[in-house]
């Protein structure tokens, strides 16, 4: 079986952070969002990056940030080389790394999206990615994430001590997110989601494209496949997955999650289980 120029990795010992290695030159990542801060870089060759409407090309030396829920797509402009590498961390963990070094319990720290050239960092998060990735040593990788999350923070996180005042829109956008994730499963119609902040369909569309950079459904089933791939590294069956998450069926989700992640989900649990 020829092994796939894709693959997800998740790092034995450690919670809150997934690894993504892309060498396909061919395939392109629609526009998608994660949960987690996604952490990246491509050690060979440029990436166009889109995001709010805004194209932009991503170095060879330099790394990128995406904030959780920022909907962004990339693909390669170098289709001789291809070496993609992502970290997907989880808040909490960033979270829990900073209270060990900072005085303040009460001090949060984000990151803002954002394109970063800064060659110290790009070499220890490229040597990161390695240790995550080969080594057997809890003590060496759990060593390296410290060292690495500590760097980032204090050269380009910023302190949050109150979450930001969202205009209506937004808050509207934020209140129908709530919905898709208490309702996951369900067959919600645009009429219900509509009634639930007090607008017509037309412009509950309209304003979530805008602010989101996704039509609802297309958020929607983005957040249903976060959640398949949640499962399936819980020890889901693909059918009880498909079900779970929203899906007709396992050839429905099968579709849909090779589109967006560039591998199918029998794969995907293939590469996550064969890390136990």
């Amino acid at each position: 079986m020829e092994q796939s120029k894709i693959h997800y990795f998740r790092p034995s010992g450690l919670s809150g952070i997934e690894l993504l290695s892309c060498l396909d030159v061919g395939f392109n990542f629609p526009a998608h969002f994660h949960q987690a801060y996604c952490i990246w870089f491509n050690k060979a060759g440029g990436e166009q990056f889109s995001q709010r409407g805004i194209t932009s090309l991503l170095q060879s030396a330099s790394f990128s940030i995406v904030a959780p829920g920022e909907v962004h797509a990339n693909r390669t402009i170098d289709y001789s080389a291809r070496s993609l590498m992502s970290f997907y961390l989880k808040p909490v963990l960033l979270q829990a790394v900073v209270q060990q070094f900072c005085t303040s319990n009460s001090t949060s720290v984000e990151f803002k999206s954002n394109f970063y050239h800064d060659t110290e960092c790009l070499e220890l998060l490229t040597q990161l990615f390695g240790i995550l990735r080969h080594s057997e040593s809890l003590l060496e990788k759990e060593t390296i994430l410290i060292e690495a999350l500590a760097l980032l923070t204090c050269r380009h996180a910023v302190t949050t001590t109150q979450a930001p005042t969202l205009g209506n829109e937004r808050t509207r956008v934020r209140k129908i997110i709530d919905v898709f994730q208490d309702r996951l499963s369900e067959n919600i119609s645009i009429n219900e989601l509509a009634d639930q902040v007090n607008c017509t369909p037309f412009h509950l569309i309209r304003f979530f494209k805008k602010e989101s950079g996704l039509t609802p459904y297309a958020y929607l089933l983005r957040m249903r496949l976060e959640k398949s791939r949640k499962l399936i590294s819980k020890g889901y069956t693909l059918v009880d997955t498909a079900l779970e998450a929203g899906f007709a069926d396992q050839s429905h989700l099968t579709r849909h999650f090779k589109a967006l992640f560039g591998i199918t989900p029998g794969e995907f649990k293939r590469q996550i289980y064969a890390q136990k």
